[in-house]
């Protein structure tokens, strides 16, 4: 009887330390609701139903994906329609951005790093501001009426579905395996007045990725493939959230020497990826 005892004992003490180990894993690499959402520039300060008096007349995106980061360099035209000298702040949310990427409901945005932002090919390095839950990149300019400026940005975000970024030690912690996701949101751009004159998006897989091999998947089903570049086109819109632009891919085969957590894929990507990615934009502006 007290052999039954002892190994009952035992069994027990063994079941709390397996749960408490249960308990703790998940703060390791464990796949969350969290995804890399790019944003098109917020204005921040409109609250819901309002417009602003600057027309968003053009927008381009240039999107990098490889194996586990998408790098993206965004530019975008903007026209003071009002009566008045206006100072306007340009705005690129970061972690706890809320975006549509799943039939599911929400997903939160693991936050984009390493945002460079320029004002008429004038470099300003954003102001970060932390508002409520959300985390914000923004610069200002000013516009007199009828005057127009050109503001892009470049930025990149992981693409793994686990919020690493919030990992304590994320130079040692490893990217896991698994289906990659993101999503560009279109439909905050709303806030710009009247429509949109033109939105082209270009997706072009690096690092050894093709659509077919990697098991690539894209929404909606309106884009264009050639190769390895994935374009969307749109003219005069007002988009919505069935506008916003998603893509999910599986990297196969072997990884080789792609940068495997996120301190190094950081490196990697802003001091070489981001001079191919503004060589790749100069190009089709001089196209």
């Amino acid at each position: 009887m007290k052999e039954h005892s002892r190994c009952f004992v035992s069994l027990r003490t063994l079941c709390v330390i397996l749960l408490s180990i249960a308990t703790l894993s998940p703060a390791i690499g464990q796949p969350k609701r969290y995804s890399a959402i790019i944003p098109a520039l917020h204005d921040r300060l409109i609250t819901s139903g309002r417009e602003s008096v600057l027309q968003l007349q053009r927008q381009r995106f240039v999107l990098f994906v490889y194996r586990n980061a998408v790098a993206v360099a965004s530019d975008a035209d903007f026209l003071n329609t009002g009566k008045d000298t206006l100072s306007q702040e340009f705005a690129l949310p970061s972690a706890g951005h809320a975006g549509t990427g799943d039939e599911n409901g929400e997903r939160i945005s693991n936050g984009i790093l390493s945002v460079q932002m320029w004002i008429e090919g004038q470099r300003i390095a954003p102001e970060f501001i932390h508002d409520g839950n959300e985390d914000w990149y923004t610069i200002r300019s000013r516009f007199a009426p009828g005057e127009h400026h050109r503001v892009k940005a470049v930025f990149w975000a992981q693409t793994s579905l686990s919020d690493l970024t919030s990992i304590p030690g994320r130079d040692s912690v490893i990217i896991p395996l698994g289906r990659r996701f993101f999503v560009l949101d279109l439909s905050h751009a709303t806030v710009w007045k009247n429509v949109i004159e033109s939105i082209d998006v270009r997706v072009v897989l690096k690092g050894g990725l093709s659509f077919r091999q990697d098991s690539v998947s894209c929404e909606p089903d309106t884009y264009h493939l050639q190769d390895s570049t994935i374009t969307w086109s749109f003219r005069d819109m007002k988009p919505s959230t069935r506008d916003n632009i998603i893509v999910s891919y599986t990297p196969s085969g072997i990884r080789g020497s792609v940068p495997n957590t996120i301190a190094r894929l950081e490196t990697f990507i802003v001091k070489t990826v981001y001079d191919r990615l503004l060589d790749y934009t100069r190009q089709g502006d001089e196209k």
